[in-house]
């Protein structure tokens, strides 16, 4: 957008100066003078609008830029946060998995246990005698008797050990709910920053395309001023066509020593409207201050600010030949001086919608624009 801002300073070119403005009647031309004037004022409000809206445009492209940054980051937040929420949950799912096989082991236990206590208490019953009655001997008794003894001791311990199992498993199944509720906690906030954000870039969005839809409504204002402009810049050639200026040549380059072209003249698309537009003459870069001399013998018609151009000189060569040279830092003619070729007329500036240092430099042939560099080849 920075660039874009720059190139800004071609945007009214050919509103502005579409026709020589050349003072020499009263009337019609002083009214076709008021009208360029008016559209150099409309020009200068469309240029403070763009401006606005450009700077607006930037920090909406910079906001949706860091927005996007923001997105990018919560997203991946978001995904880390449902990787652990996954994987919380399958750790509760596996632990009470686990937790329900101890509890089915120890209700099995158990009722081995309660069985096997059963019987011994139904053999308790018939009293020890029984026992040892069937007992093939004393030993056979005692076995028979310590192996029961043994077995419900060996039962009872296992189902302490399931017990603690079970305690321990159910410990961690509420440690291992606490995460997954957490880690859900978290997904959630997660998910809720990246609506946000999601609705935040949208905001932007929705605004950088109504700012760019103004835009484009003054593109189309300027697109209307310039047609008005190349109207009245009609009216001005046919006004000033009988000049009665002595006819000079148009022979003397006007910045010697600085032949470099950063735009040249020609048809090209505007920078700004993105139409194809004419620009109207050449420009020729050098340090403010630089010495601009006059291309030919003539007189100075204007001198003074002119819009876009700044301070600028237009001289009249007579037989429909006019020159202007626009963006200086400072003029050295005024109205109504007769120049000779080479004579200075003003220093190189950067006044007006001008990107840097130079000398615009324009050639119209009764008031239509015409390539300056055939008059040096």
């Amino acid at each position: 957008m920075t660039k874009r801002r720059g190139l800004i300073a071609l945007l009214l070119t050919t509103v502005l100066l579409a026709g020589s403005v050349i003072p020499l009647q009263a009337g019609e031309l002083e009214d076709a003078i008021k009208e360029q004037r008016d559209l150099q004022k409309k020009g200068e409000q469309a240029r403070n609008q763009l401006n606005n809206l450009t700077y607006s445009a930037d920090k909406l492209q910079n906001q949706i830029k860091n927005l996007a940054t923001q997105i990018t980051v919560a997203s991946n937040s978001l995904n880390e946060k449902q990787i652990a929420y996954n994987q919380a949950v399958e750790a509760v799912n596996q632990s009470e998995q686990e937790l329900k096989q101890r509890e089915e082991d120890l209700a099995k236990r158990q009722e081995v246990l309660r069985n096997r206590v059963k019987e011994i208490y139904q053999i308790g019953q018939v009293s020890y005698l029984e026992i040892l009655f069937e007992a093939e001997n004393l030993s056979d008794f005692i076995t028979r008797l310590e192996y029961f003894n043994r077995l419900v001791d060996n039962d009872q311990k296992i189902l302490a050990d399931i017990s603690l199992e079970k305690a321990r498993i159910e410990e961690e199944t509420k440690v291992l709910q606490a995460h997954r509720d957490e880690a859900a906690k978290l997904k959630a906030e997660a998910e809720q920053a990246k609506k946000e954000l999601d609705a935040k870039k949208k905001e932007h969005q929705a605004a950088l395309d109504s700012n760019k839809k103004a835009q484009n409504d003054i593109f189309e204002q300027i697109a209307q001023m310039e047609a008005d402009s190349n109207a009245i810049a009609e009216k001005i050639r046919k006004l000033t066509s009988n000049s009665g200026v002595v006819h000079g040549t148009i022979s003397t380059y006007p910045l010697p020593g600085y032949y470099e072209i950063s735009s040249a003249y020609g048809w090209r698309i505007h920078p700004i409207t993105k139409q194809k537009s004419l620009h109207t003459g050449v420009d020729l870069p050098a340090p403010t201050g630089t010495k601009v001399l006059a291309a030919g013998n003539g007189e100075v018609i204007m001198a003074g600010w002119y819009g876009a151009y700044g301070n600028a000189v237009i001289v009249d060569h007579g037989g429909g030949y006019t020159t202007l040279y626009g963006h200086n830092s400072k003029l050295a003619a005024k109205v109504g001086d007769m120049v000779q070729a080479g004579d200075l007329i003003s220093y190189v500036g950067s006044t007006g919608w001008s990107t840097g240092p130079h000398l615009h430099f324009e050639v119209r042939i009764n008031g239509e624009t015409t390539d300056p560099m055939q008059f040096f080849r």
